[in-house]
């Protein structure tokens, strides 16, 4: 069946190209005329076709090097394999803007050896992924590599020899699409991953129809459209522009993995639409891909991902980024905000038409400034998949930001951290999201995957600044009972003019326990900056340990209770469910007050995280490092509050920024708390109140817990 295949699509794909006109993927020919005439016009684009010249020149430079595939991320045939995909398409555009033949004969030579090798090759021999590849560990970099070398191919189509084309078609690019489709000896349920909603999926999808667009194979571009079957039903490119974007253009893997799969969302629609314009791409489901990219760059702090779910520290500075701005700017050009990320934060342009025209448009001083707001993004397809929550102060001077996390679990990339919240305050994260723990393409890190610790740590519960049931994490940390529920906002009140607040639940994540979480952000006259009030409430007909970790960015400054540091030996938090990597460094408790005071510094600002607590809670400063003999996890801190037994228990926090330091002036003002109590004087299914005495004032903090829109606050 898999010979029969590759030779029908082989037949196929010669009866239709006698019809197609070359190049017909990233870029055509009327958008080539363009850029050949454009030159001399805009100087920031000619640095970009400058620099391209010059990458496809090095590459000419060197020798072709195609090695049998043997070890994994970053190491250095892998890493081999990427710069040739690289190679080519630089080489493949090259030739597109000056006829220079010997670019369009770099891919030939290229493209032929690959062919000539391709097929000896079995699976990969290193087995860290459960879907290998041929040349890749992985599949999913078969498909990054397969949609490169498309683009490359069709590039050159029009000087190959039909000999050649049948030896390149046949043995590597039509012999690559069905492995990516299909598999290959015993590994033979590509097809699975192939019409999933996952990002991987996507890959894989723009891979084969791009492979088939430029071959002229409309089998290859209907599997690639509407999944294997052919039905749109069960899989497919458009099927995942509705099933993995919210209608708001949220991605269910959170922003940073939206980040990997808007590369061939855009790329392959690009394509789609200079050869099925009939399709509408770009107008699909609302303009839907408009949305995903505004919804990417508000889902950013400094041009940096919120770190939901596994994330890294990758921005809009990235690649993909870039990619998805200079094409979706030449689909949408009343997007002017896109011309200020393109300038700020991404260091050149694409040598596509949409690169010439962000060049073209910043040059002309059309940029407008990126417009960051308060937004709850809904979460699946339907938007009935809870949200996540992002507050940003209204003073576009202060910089800070509040993240609150009620989704679903957003797949095997999501985490275990329902009701999750984070801040970033004057350029930093200050109350932190750990994201993943992956050291990527550094090969002696577990050949660039992510590591152990991301299952044993990074995934779990209380990894996060959320509330931590008998030390376990959400859903028992079983993934496919966690991607069968999601959380809910169930008040949005980011519009409120005395302040902005958002009220989130969940029922699922423990068995018996209901979780309800305010974060309202107050801005006072008295204050020098926003309060941020923080009520997360647990209710049980069972009594259970509650956990309220703090990550925080920053070094501690003091305390308003007594404590004992470990000096000389630290034991862990606990055994399991990422405890044990957790070292107690101090342990404290607060029998003469009713609040308990953190106080921690990062950078020029103070912040002090003030609790109402009792008799009973247990206070703990912890660092993360422990059972982690290859120093896989990062430093990161953290102050905790334990509620050791307790059915109903609340947690009322004041977060407080305040104060100044200056290390160069060696300075410091306000570093102590203007926060004298935090005390909580009714709580109940009708209403949860909370006195805060700050300065010389009282606020009256009332959340109305039936009907959270009727919550306010009171000064006397």
């Amino acid at each position: 069946m898999r010979k029969f295949f590759i030779a029908f699509c082989l037949m196929t794909g010669l009866i239709l190209t006698a019809k197609a006109q070359h190049p017909r993927l990233i870029v055509n020919q009327n958008e080539v005329n363009t850029i050949r005439q454009v030159k001399g016009q805009v100087a920031a684009f000619d640095k970009t076709l400058a620099k391209l010249i010059s990458d496809a020149d090095k590459a000419l430079a060197m020798p072709i090097s195609v090695p049998v595939p043997c070890d994994g991320g970053g190491g250095a045939v892998h890493e081999q394999h990427k710069t040739n995909y690289y190679a080519m398409f630089h080489c493949g555009l090259a030739y597109q803007y000056t006829g220079e033949k010997k670019y369009a004969k770099y891919v030939t030579d290229m493209l032929m050896e690959y062919a000539r090798l391709y097929p000896t090759w079995g699976l990969h021999p290193m087995t860290l992924s459960g879907l290998r590849g041929r040349l890749f560990w992985q599949t999913l970099n078969e498909s990054v590599w397969l949609m490169h070398t498309s683009m490359a191919y069709d590039c050159i189509y029009e000087t190959l020899t039909k000999k050649q084309r049948d030896f390149i078609e046949k043995n590597l690019l039509f012999n690559m699409a069905d492995f990516i489709m299909n598999g290959y000896g015993e590994q033979r349920k590509n097809h699975e991953m192939f019409n999933r909603m996952h990002n991987h999926a996507t890959w894989a999808t723009a891979a084969v129809g791009m492979t088939g667009f430029t071959t002229g194979n409309e089998e290859l571009v209907k599997a690639a459209l509407y999944g294997s079957d052919g039905t749109g039903k069960t899989g497919g490119f458009l099927r995942q522009m509705d099933e993995l974007f919210s209608p708001d253009g949220y991605y269910a893997e959170g922003a940073y993995y939206e980040r990997y799969a808007i590369w061939p969302f855009v790329i392959f629609a690009q394509c789609i639409e200079h050869n099925r314009p009939d399709l509408k791409i770009f107008e699909y489901r609302g303009r839907i891909l408009e949305k995903a990219i505004n919804a990417l760059i508000q889902l950013t702090y400094e041009g940096e991902f919120f770190h939901f779910n596994d994330a890294l520290e990758k921005g809009l500075s990235s690649q993909e980024l870039t990619y998805a701005v200079n094409i979706l700017y030449h689909a949408f050009p009343q997007q002017k905000s896109l011309l200020t990320v393109a300038e700020k934060y991404q260091s050149g342009f694409l040598p596509i038409i949409g690169g010439y025209e962000l060049a073209r448009d910043i040059a002309n001083g059309e940029a407008q400034p990126i417009d960051y707001q308060s937004h709850v993004f809904l979460d699946g397809r339907d938007g009935d998949q809870g949200a996540v929550g992002v507050i940003r102060s209204r003073d576009k001077h202060l910089n800070s930001a509040l993240t609150l996390k009620a989704t679903s679990h957003g797949m095997e990339h999501g985490h275990f951290d329902k009701l999750t919240m984070a801040y970033y305050d004057n350029g930093s994260e200050i109350l932190c999201d750990y994201g993943a723990a992956r050291f990527l393409n550094i090969e002696a890190k577990y050949s660039g995957h992510y590591t152990k610790e991301n299952k044993s740590f990074a995934k779990q519960t209380i990894a996060h600044n959320t509330l931590v049931v008998d030390g376990k994490s959400n859903y028992d940390g079983k993934i496919k009972v966690a991607n069968e529920h999601h959380a809910d906002i169930i008040y949005n009140g980011i519009n409120r003019q005395d302040m902005q607040m958002l009220v989130a639940a969940d029922k699922d994540a423990y068995p018996g326990v209901r979780m309800e979480r305010c974060l309202a952000y107050i801005t006072l006259p008295f204050a020098d900056y926003p309060l941020i009030v923080d009520i997360l409430r647990a209710r049980s007909e069972e009594v259970h340990q509650y956990d309220y970790p703090m990550w925080y960015n920053g070094h501690m400054v003091s305390t308003n209770f007594p404590y004992t540091k470990s000096l000389s030996t630290m034991e862990t938090l606990g055994k399991s469910n990422g405890y044990q990597h957790i070292w107690v460094e101090a342990f404290g408790k607060n029998q003469e007050k009713n609040m308990s005071q953190f106080t921690f510094f990062k950078g020029s600002r103070f912040y002090t995280v003030s609790t109402a607590t009792n008799v009973d809670s247990e206070m703990r400063m912890l660092r993360l490092g422990a059972n982690d003999p290859d120093f896989n996890l990062r430093p990161a801190t953290a102050y905790m509050i334990r509620q050791p037994q307790a059915a109903n228990h609340t947690f009322a926090t004041l977060i407080e920024t305040h104060g100044q330091y200056d290390v160069v002036r060696e300075t410091s003002s306000n570093l102590k708390s203007e926060c004298k109590g935090v005390r909580i004087i009714n709580d109940d299914e009708s209403s949860t109140v909370v006195e805060i005495i700050y300065k010389d004032k009282t606020i009256i903090f009332t959340l109305d817990n039936k009907e959270p829109a009727k919550s306010k606050y009171d000064i006397n």
